[in-house]
């Protein structure tokens, strides 16, 4: 690794803004230390953000939510797939909303007034009633899951897409992202838009939102 990125992660892992465990940090150490192959983690982009000046990919995800959020008091949001920490569901809950998360990896220790289900999310079994809207960010083998359940229940949702595809309800795993998102948009395609959007200056984020705005 080269000098100033040896430096640049020691000061990253010092500061560890985006409370990755020690496991995390020497992958993504390891990372930094492979050739640039064009496909970066979560964790390598976030780290670029920082060492450039921006916001996290959490944080920005919340700026582009808060144009569709419902802006009263009371609002129950759920966040599907949070991850470990659940950074996402703890910025709009400062803002806020009153925040449900679901991940079978969740931290309870990190929430404070956030209430969290430490289980996978499935389309069949969830009941969204007691929700105002939904969220994701590139929730994986979920997604096709909170489409379904969105579109079905008639609730508002917005997710995010991973950058490569992910297993299917049958299954399969489409060949390539390209069909994943096809495949995605047209389980609704009356009901949801598929948008791509530059959240951040170094990437393309793919979207799929329901028509409800």
């Amino acid at each position: 690794m080269p000098s100033v990125l040896q430096h640049q992660f020691e000061r990253y892992k010092q500061a560890n803004p985006n409370e990755l465990t020690a496991l995390e940090l020497v992958e993504l150490q390891k990372e930094l230390n492979r050739p640039n192959t064009g496909v970066n983690s979560d964790q390598h982009l976030n780290f670029i953000l920082w060492c450039n000046g921006h916001p996290s990919r959490q944080e920005l995800f919340a700026k582009y939510l808060m144009k569709y959020l419902p802006k009263r008091p009371g609002v129950k949001v759920l966040e599907v797939g949070c991850g470990r920490t659940a950074k996402l569901s703890r910025i709009l809950a400062e803002k806020g909303f009153i925040m449900t998360c679901i991940d079978p990896k969740v931290d309870t220790s990190l929430l404070n007034g956030i209430t969290s289900i430490k289980a996978k999310f499935d389309y069949r079994k969830f009941d969204l009633s007691e929700y105002d809207f939904i969220i994701a960010q590139e929730p994986c083998d979920a997604t096709e899951h909170i489409i379904r359940a969105c579109t079905s229940q008639n609730k508002p949702f917005i997710v995010s897409l991973c950058g490569t595809p992910h297993k299917l309800l049958s299954g399969e795993t489409p060949k390539n992202y390209q069909d994943w998102y096809d495949y995605l948009w047209k389980i609704a395609r009356d009901k949801t838009k598929l948008v791509w959007l530059s959240l951040d200056p170094f990437s393309k984020t793919p979207i799929i939102r329901s028509n409800q705005f």
